[in-house]
């Protein structure tokens, strides 16, 4: 194994990615999204019956543009294309061509002394969720396809196929980054698979704005020699194989963690309800997380407390803004209206009533608006009152009362 130019690939990703424009958070999960499709199916945590692999199910989403979700895919895409055993599948896809490419990705790699494992590695890169996933009513075979997918199974999967019967792809390895809006999961999510399901295995990472604003992003010549290493070392990181282990201090942190991890606690990072799914899942992400820090800091091996930390550390930075992601989905025929509204009064602080009729509606009539402002309210996104920001009598403003992300 070759030695690394880089102590720790993350925050080198990070250092290199410092004169760009996207949200931190998104370079964050784009970067560890490479490192799993990096790794592929060939090193796991074996938790005795049960084999943890790094395939995460990543999805960047945020308002049109704003966080330039594209941006941060773009960047870090370019890395693992230069991996030249690793198979990426195109963006727009439908499930015959995903399994099509995931037979196309299956190989028999080498192993230390003379063994060889047999695997189907893919990643997914998608810009556009809906170009991946498909419109709501016409992608339930997706869906189905995808949560199945996520577990990465050693056994073979098999598939049946209209005119040529049952097919096997040995032992599958699916990683996904793709990016949307919350608008677009509306229209490609289904209500009734939002809280379990597919959406319960997937990673939303949520940012409101871009980080900063760059002018001209050209790559300054310690920048260029960073990117260098970063290449180098990620193909090293793509060659390692085998099981990780615990070490003494690392598993006891872990079982004192996971005995008294509660994924219905009160005081977990973000209440949405549609959320209960994915918090039963956490403590997956958390070993999934492990794995991809330590093989991002060193070639051995072995989990570490601080691997764990760091794991949790990158979750709850995540869980924080999460409520944001189902924001426009509900039954409710105001849930849009809602968020509208709500964004309106976060982005000013202060706004007169006159002032809120004249920026809804075309959306929004009058009678409309009252059970929206009614419902933002009782949320405890806004409050109202008779008196300006500057004591100004005589009008109705509403406040912006709501969490800041």
């Amino acid at each position: 194994m070759k030695e690394r130019k880089l102590e720790n690939w993350i925050s080198s990703y990070m250092e290199y990615m410092e004169n760009t424009e996207s949200a931190s958070i998104l370079h964050k999960w784009t970067c560890l999204s490479v490192l799993a499709g990096a790794l592929r199916k060939k090193v796991n945590l074996s938790l005795g019956r049960l084999n943890i692999y790094t395939n995460m199910y990543v999805i960047l989403v945020g308002p049109p543009g704003a966080p330039r979700k594209s941006q941060a895919i773009s960047y870090g895409v370019n890395f693992l294309r230069e991996i030249p055993d690793l198979v990426i599948s195109a963006d727009a896809i439908t499930p015959q061509a995903l399994i099509q490419d995931l037979e196309a990705s299956a190989v028999d790699e080498p192993l230390p002394e003379g063994k060889k494992l047999q695997h189907a590695s893919l990643t997914v890169i998608s810009k556009e969720l809906e170009s991946f996933l498909g419109q709501k009513g016409e992608n339930t075979k997706m869906i189905v396809t995808l949560t199945d997918l996520f577990d990465a199974q050693e056994i073979p999967w098999k598939y049946r196929t209209k005119h040529y019967g049952t097919n096997t792809i040995p032992s599958v390895f699916l990683n996904i980054l793709a990016a949307t809006t919350p608008e677009s999961i509306v229209s490609s999510i289904p209500l009734n698979a939002v809280g379990g399901g597919l959406t319960s295995r997937i990673v939303f990472v949520w940012a409101e704005r871009k980080e900063k604003k760059i002018t001209r992003p050209i790559e300054t010549s310690e920048e260029l020699k960073l990117k260098d290493f970063l290449m180098q070392d990620l193909y090293v990181i793509s060659r390692l194989a085998g099981s990780y282990n615990f070490t003494k201090d690392s598993y006891e942190f872990w079982d004192n963690w996971y005995q008294n991890y509660d994924s219905q606690s009160r005081k977990r990072k973000c209440v949405d309800p549609l959320f209960n799914g994915w918090y039963e899942r956490k403590p997956l992400y958390v070993q999934k997380l492990a794995i991809i820090i330590a093989a991002s800091q060193g070639n051995e091996l072995v989990l570490k407390t601080n691997h764990f930390l760091e794991a949790l550390k990158i979750l709850e930075d995540t869980e924080i803004p999460m409520i944001n992601v189902f924001k426009s989905m509900g039954r409710s025929v105001i849930a849009t209206d809602v968020d509208l509204v709500s964004k309106i009064i976060q982005s000013r602080k202060w706004v007169l009533e006159e002032q809120l009729v004249d920026l809804t509606w075309r959306d929004i009539d009058s009678a409309k608006l009252d059970n929206v402002i009614a419902t933002v309210i009782r949320r405890g996104f806004a409050k109202r009152s008779y008196l300006g920001p500057k004591g100004e009598k005589g009008k109705l403003w509403y406040k912006y009362t709501g969490p800041d992300y």
